[in-house]
C-alpha cells in the first residue's frame, strides 16, 4: 500500500478564504451602496475601503495557499 504526500490543506485555506473574500466584497458593494444613498457619508466609505483590503489581502492569501500545500 502506498502512502501520499500531499496535503489536502491548500484547498481547505483557499475554499475557506475564498468564502471570506466573497462576503469582503459583498460587504464593500453593500457599504458604498448604503454611502451613495445616504449622501456620501466619510464613514461609510472608509467601511468600503475596509472591505476592500480585507477582501485583497484574502485572495492574494487564497493563492498563496493552493502554491504552498501543493
Amino acid at each position: 500500500m502506498t502512502e501520499t504526500t500531499t496535503s489536502d490543506m491548500g484547498k481547505g485555506l483557499a475554499l475557506g478564504l475564498g468564502i471570506i473574500t466573497a462576503l469582503a466584497a459583498g460587504g464593500t458593494a453593500a457599504s458604498a451602496y448604503s454611502s451613495e444613498i445616504g449622501g456620501g457619508g466619510d464613514t461609510m466609505q472608509i467601511l468600503s475601503g475596509a472591505f476592500m483590503t480585507v477582501a485583497l489581502i484574502t485572495s492574494a492569501l487564497a493563492v498563496a495557499a493552493v502554491h504552498l500545500y501543493r
